[in-house]
């Protein structure tokens, strides 16, 4: 890959409870269309000197084995829900894979919430199979960094009450997942993008994401050359919400790849 150049691999992009759900017989969990199987919110950002890990949720090591992931080199976690946060330990396979430490960068608030749910990564035990090295990278929204020969610029949004970080790379590529709200000092870096991400939950208000009216308005006043929705639940069948979208505007799957 050439200095500037970017490839981004949807790993999830279902809701937190995936879809199909368990336990369901509506008819997108019932549905054959490949579309409509959606594994937890995640993807990978490749750049000229690595890969960048966005979100490591319970259905991560699947992921890796679909999308034939064979490298991790740095990971961003956007906030620390359990769909977000709870396939970490699996990074451990790329540090022994590759001898390498993995930094794992987030807000102050993220990685104390690591430390907590993964404390034996951080102390001294017995290791028997291993546990993953990881090395904790402070986020500051608004200042960017390198990572991987791509730039990144930390951003931040609302998830009901939470505070999420959104990531532009490049000045290219946006990804804002588990939205509610965009702030105003948030807004001026996601304009007139060539591809911006949206998470878009259902058809009716949800207290804690974008519905399908309020993110298709979100996108337009965004002004991107090219829309994706994702976090998607069971209520969204991908051929008939398609039917419905703007030209400018799709819903994401698990396995579409952008290059830039």
């Amino acid at each position: 890959m050439r200095p500037g150049e970017m490839a981004v691999t949807f790993l999830g992009t279902g809701t937190s409870t995936g879809v199909p759900l368990l336990a369901c017989d509506c008819a997108v969990c019932l549905s054959t269309d490949p579309r409509d199987k959606r594994t937890r919110p995640a993807l990978t950002v490749q750049g000229p000197e690595g890969t960048i890990l966005v979100d490591a949720g319970p259905d991560f090591r699947t992921q890796c084995l679909a999308q034939k992931v064979r490298r991790v080199d740095a990971c961003i976690l956007t906030h620390t829900h359990a769909d977000h946060l709870f396939g970490l330990d699996d990074l451990r396979q790329f540090n022994f894979q590759y001898n390498i430490r993995i930094p794992v960068y987030g807000t102050a608030e993220t990685l104390e919430r690591v430390q907590s749910v993964y404390d034996y990564c951080f102390k001294t035990t017995q290791e028997g199979g291993g546990k993953p090295q990881l090395d904790l990278v402070e986020l500051i929204p608004f200042q960017p960094l390198m990572l991987c020969g791509i730039e990144v610029l930390p951003l931040w949004h609302w998830h009901g009450e939470v505070r999420v970080t959104s990531l532009l790379f490049n000045k290219t590529f946006a990804y804002v997942t588990d939205v509610s709200e965009i702030p105003e000092e948030t807004r001026p870096s996601l304009q007139n993008l060539d591809t911006l991400v949206l998470g878009t939950v259902r058809y009716e208000p949800h207290p804690t994401h974008f519905h399908l009216e309020q993110a298709i308005e979100e996108a337009k006043a965004l002004g991107a050359r090219q829309t994706y929705f994702t976090h998607l639940s069971h209520y969204f069948s991908h051929k008939d919400v398609s039917e419905e979208l703007p030209k400018s505007i799709a819903l994401a799957y698990d396995g579409l790849r952008l290059a830039f």
